[in-house]
Protein backbone atom coordinates (compact mmCIF):
# COMPACT_ATOMS: atom_id res chain seq x y z
CA UNK A 1 0.00 0.00 0.00
CA UNK A 2 1.22 3.21 -1.05
CA UNK A 3 1.81 5.57 2.52
CA UNK A 4 -0.36 8.46 2.79
CA UNK A 5 1.21 11.67 3.91
CA UNK A 6 0.08 12.91 7.56
CA UNK A 7 -0.17 17.20 7.30
CA UNK A 8 3.44 18.36 7.61
CA UNK A 9 3.58 20.00 11.18
CA UNK A 10 3.60 23.87 11.64
CA UNK A 11 5.95 25.88 10.04
CA UNK A 12 7.02 23.09 7.08
CA UNK A 13 9.39 25.47 4.73
CA UNK A 14 7.42 26.37 1.43
CA UNK A 15 10.34 27.71 -0.73
CA UNK A 16 10.39 31.19 -2.10
CA UNK A 17 8.21 31.83 -5.45
CA UNK A 18 5.36 29.68 -3.80
CA UNK A 19 3.65 31.50 -1.71
CA UNK A 20 0.15 31.94 -3.23
CA UNK A 21 -1.53 31.90 -6.49
CA UNK A 22 -1.91 35.70 -6.23
CA UNK A 23 0.92 37.51 -6.28
CA UNK A 24 2.92 37.74 -2.79
CA UNK A 25 -0.68 36.89 -0.59
CA UNK A 26 -0.18 34.30 1.91
CA UNK A 27 -1.61 30.92 1.63
CA UNK A 28 -4.68 30.22 3.62
CA UNK A 29 -3.66 27.61 6.39
CA UNK A 30 -5.04 24.71 4.80
CA UNK A 31 -3.90 25.51 1.19
CA UNK A 32 -0.28 26.16 2.86
CA UNK A 33 -0.71 22.52 4.42
CA UNK A 34 -1.55 21.02 0.82
CA UNK A 35 1.42 22.68 -0.55
CA UNK A 36 3.71 20.97 1.75
CA UNK A 37 2.13 17.89 1.42
CA UNK A 38 2.78 17.86 -2.02
CA UNK A 39 6.53 18.88 -2.16
CA UNK A 40 7.20 16.21 0.97
CA UNK A 41 5.60 13.56 -1.46
CA UNK A 42 6.85 14.86 -4.81
CA UNK A 43 10.34 14.42 -3.27
CA UNK A 44 10.23 11.34 -1.95
CA UNK A 45 8.76 10.04 -5.21
CA UNK A 46 10.95 11.71 -7.25
CA UNK A 47 13.82 10.00 -5.13
CA UNK A 48 11.95 6.65 -6.37
CA UNK A 49 11.30 6.83 -9.60
CA UNK A 50 13.49 9.96 -10.89
CA UNK A 51 11.71 12.25 -13.17
CA UNK A 52 9.76 9.12 -14.93
CA UNK A 53 7.07 9.12 -11.22
CA UNK A 54 3.57 10.58 -12.63
CA UNK A 55 1.27 13.26 -11.45
CA UNK A 56 -1.06 10.95 -10.19
CA UNK A 57 2.16 8.94 -8.06
CA UNK A 58 2.72 12.15 -6.40
CA UNK A 59 -1.24 13.41 -5.86
CA UNK A 60 -1.77 9.93 -4.37
CA UNK A 61 1.35 10.09 -1.82
CA UNK A 62 0.52 13.66 -0.83
CA UNK A 63 -3.27 12.32 0.15
CA UNK A 64 -4.93 15.28 -2.38
CA UNK A 65 -6.85 15.26 -5.45
CA UNK A 66 -4.74 15.13 -8.92
CA UNK A 67 -6.93 18.46 -9.77
CA UNK A 68 -5.47 19.70 -6.69
CA UNK A 69 -1.53 19.31 -7.53
CA UNK A 70 -2.64 20.48 -11.14
CA UNK A 71 -3.99 23.67 -10.04
CA UNK A 72 -0.90 24.06 -8.32
CA UNK A 73 1.51 22.85 -10.64
CA UNK A 74 0.23 22.82 -14.33
CA UNK A 75 3.03 20.61 -15.36
CA UNK A 76 5.78 18.30 -13.87
CA UNK A 77 8.38 20.30 -14.51
CA UNK A 78 6.95 23.29 -12.28
CA UNK A 79 6.46 20.67 -10.23
CA UNK A 80 10.11 19.22 -10.02
CA UNK A 81 11.40 23.16 -9.93
CA UNK A 82 9.35 23.78 -6.64
CA UNK A 83 11.25 20.24 -5.20
CA UNK A 84 14.81 21.81 -6.10
CA UNK A 85 13.80 25.13 -4.80
CA UNK A 86 12.94 23.75 -1.00
CA UNK A 87 16.07 21.93 -1.50
CA UNK A 88 18.11 25.07 -1.77
CA UNK A 89 16.08 26.64 0.98
CA UNK A 90 16.88 23.21 3.84
CA UNK A 91 20.27 23.23 1.92
CA UNK A 92 20.51 26.85 2.94
CA UNK A 93 18.48 26.68 6.54
CA UNK A 94 21.81 23.44 6.78
CA UNK A 95 24.80 25.91 6.48
CA UNK A 96 22.71 28.96 8.71
CA UNK A 97 22.56 26.69 11.20
CA UNK A 98 25.92 24.90 11.53
CA UNK A 99 27.43 28.58 11.07
CA UNK A 100 25.49 29.06 14.14
CA UNK A 101 25.91 26.18 16.94
CA UNK A 102 28.73 23.94 15.21
CA UNK A 103 32.86 24.92 15.88
CA UNK A 104 34.78 26.31 13.19
CA UNK A 105 37.38 23.02 13.29
CA UNK A 106 34.00 20.96 12.49
CA UNK A 107 31.34 22.78 10.99
CA UNK A 108 32.38 21.94 7.23
CA UNK A 109 32.10 17.99 7.89
CA UNK A 110 29.18 18.69 10.07
CA UNK A 111 27.59 20.64 6.95
CA UNK A 112 28.63 17.64 4.41
CA UNK A 113 27.01 15.01 6.80
CA UNK A 114 23.48 16.89 8.07
CA UNK A 115 22.87 17.26 3.71
CA UNK A 116 23.79 13.75 3.28
CA UNK A 117 21.42 12.94 5.90
CA UNK A 118 18.14 15.27 4.41
CA UNK A 119 16.31 13.94 1.79
CA UNK A 120 17.25 13.92 -1.49
CA UNK A 121 16.10 14.78 -4.92
CA UNK A 122 19.59 13.53 -6.64
CA UNK A 123 17.49 11.19 -8.58
CA UNK A 124 15.37 13.39 -10.72
CA UNK A 125 18.01 16.07 -11.11
CA UNK A 126 20.67 13.11 -12.42
CA UNK A 127 17.92 12.59 -14.85
CA UNK A 128 16.82 15.35 -15.98
CA UNK A 129 18.44 19.22 -15.78
CA UNK A 130 15.58 21.39 -14.85
CA UNK A 131 17.31 24.33 -13.72
CA UNK A 132 17.17 27.74 -15.06
CA UNK A 133 20.17 30.15 -15.33
CA UNK A 134 18.13 32.00 -12.37
CA UNK A 135 17.72 29.11 -10.26
CA UNK A 136 21.80 28.10 -10.29
CA UNK A 137 22.74 31.46 -9.82
CA UNK A 138 20.01 32.20 -7.29
CA UNK A 139 21.41 28.90 -5.42
CA UNK A 140 24.65 29.34 -5.79
CA UNK A 141 24.31 33.37 -4.63
CA UNK A 142 22.91 32.18 -1.10
CA UNK A 143 24.95 28.89 -0.35
CA UNK A 144 27.90 29.53 -1.97
CA UNK A 145 29.19 32.53 0.56
CA UNK A 146 27.77 30.49 3.73
CA UNK A 147 29.85 27.65 2.77
CA UNK A 148 32.62 29.84 2.03
CA UNK A 149 32.53 31.34 5.82
CA UNK A 150 32.33 27.39 6.89
CA UNK A 151 35.49 26.70 4.59
CA UNK A 152 37.24 29.97 5.82
CA UNK A 153 36.82 28.93 9.68
CA UNK A 154 37.98 25.78 9.04
CA UNK A 155 41.03 26.77 7.40
CA UNK A 156 42.11 28.99 9.98
CA UNK A 157 40.99 26.16 12.53
CA UNK A 158 43.92 24.00 10.24
CA UNK A 159 41.25 21.20 9.98
CA UNK A 160 40.77 20.70 6.17
CA UNK A 161 43.19 21.40 2.99
CA UNK A 162 43.86 24.84 2.17
CA UNK A 163 43.14 24.47 -0.98
CA UNK A 164 39.47 23.38 -0.79
CA UNK A 165 37.04 25.13 -2.60
CA UNK A 166 33.11 25.20 -2.39
CA UNK A 167 33.09 24.05 -5.66
CA UNK A 168 35.03 20.65 -4.26
CA UNK A 169 32.33 20.66 -1.71
CA UNK A 170 29.72 21.18 -4.20
CA UNK A 171 30.77 17.67 -6.30
CA UNK A 172 31.22 15.80 -3.32
CA UNK A 173 27.31 15.97 -2.21
CA UNK A 174 26.60 15.41 -5.70
CA UNK A 175 29.24 12.27 -5.83
CA UNK A 176 27.83 11.08 -2.51
CA UNK A 177 24.45 11.49 -3.07
CA UNK A 178 24.94 9.04 -6.43
CA UNK A 179 26.25 6.53 -4.34
CA UNK A 180 22.93 6.58 -2.01
CA UNK A 181 21.00 6.13 -5.15
CA UNK A 182 23.09 3.66 -6.91
CA UNK A 183 24.13 1.11 -3.82
CA UNK A 184 22.37 2.38 -0.56
CA UNK A 185 19.32 0.05 -1.55
CA UNK A 186 21.08 -2.61 -2.26
CA UNK A 187 23.73 -2.38 0.76
CA UNK A 188 22.55 0.02 3.58
CA UNK A 189 25.22 2.79 4.99
CA UNK A 190 27.18 2.18 2.11
CA UNK A 191 27.14 6.17 0.80
CA UNK A 192 27.79 6.88 4.38
CA UNK A 193 31.04 4.86 4.56
CA UNK A 194 31.54 6.94 1.36
CA UNK A 195 31.23 9.98 2.49
CA UNK A 196 34.18 9.47 5.67
CA UNK A 197 36.13 8.32 3.00
CA UNK A 198 35.83 11.49 1.08
CA UNK A 199 36.14 13.14 4.29
CA UNK A 200 39.13 12.09 5.23
CA UNK A 201 40.95 13.19 1.20
CA UNK A 202 39.42 16.58 2.65
CA UNK A 203 41.54 17.25 5.83
CA UNK A 204 45.23 18.22 5.67
CA UNK A 205 48.27 15.77 5.35
CA UNK A 206 47.52 14.65 1.85
CA UNK A 207 49.70 15.10 -0.95
CA UNK A 208 48.68 18.15 -3.49
CA UNK A 209 45.79 17.54 -5.65
CA UNK A 210 47.43 17.97 -9.46
CA UNK A 211 43.83 19.63 -10.53
CA UNK A 212 42.53 23.07 -10.36
CA UNK A 213 39.34 23.17 -8.80
CA UNK A 214 36.45 23.32 -10.70
CA UNK A 215 35.05 27.50 -11.04
CA UNK A 216 31.45 28.44 -9.80
CA UNK A 217 30.58 29.58 -13.14
CA UNK A 218 31.40 25.95 -14.25
CA UNK A 219 29.21 24.30 -11.57
CA UNK A 220 26.45 26.84 -12.69
CA UNK A 221 26.79 25.85 -16.43
CA UNK A 222 27.18 21.94 -16.01
CA UNK A 223 23.72 22.26 -13.25
CA UNK A 224 21.39 24.08 -16.09
CA UNK A 225 23.02 21.36 -18.78
CA UNK A 226 24.53 24.20 -20.46
CA UNK A 227 28.45 23.34 -20.23
CA UNK A 228 29.50 25.75 -23.29
CA UNK A 229 27.70 28.79 -21.97
CA UNK A 230 29.22 29.27 -18.17
CA UNK A 231 27.51 31.43 -16.08
CA UNK A 232 28.57 34.54 -14.43
CA UNK A 233 29.62 33.40 -10.85
CA UNK A 234 27.57 35.14 -7.47
CA UNK A 235 29.26 38.38 -7.05
CA UNK A 236 30.71 37.80 -3.54
CA UNK A 237 32.64 34.92 -4.80
CA UNK A 238 33.57 36.43 -7.89
CA UNK A 239 35.10 39.57 -5.39
CA UNK A 240 36.65 36.62 -3.75
CA UNK A 241 38.22 34.88 -5.95
CA UNK A 242 39.85 37.64 -7.76
CA UNK A 243 40.91 39.14 -4.67
CA UNK A 244 42.69 35.95 -3.76
CA UNK A 245 44.36 35.64 -7.23
CA UNK A 246 45.68 39.72 -6.41
CA UNK A 247 47.43 38.34 -3.56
Amino acid sequence: MTPQLTAPPEGTPVPRGFGGSEGDRPLRRDAEVNLARILVAAGDVFAEHGYDASMEQIAGRAGVGVGTLYRRFPNKGELVGAVIAAAHDRTQRIAESVLADSSPAEGVFEFLRRCIAAPSCWRVIAARAPWTDDTATSALSRIAPLVDTLLERAKHARTIRADVEFTDLAVVLMSVRAVADLCDPHVPHSSARYLELVLDGLRPGGHPWANPPMAVAQLGAILTDRPGEPLRPPAATERRRDSDSAG
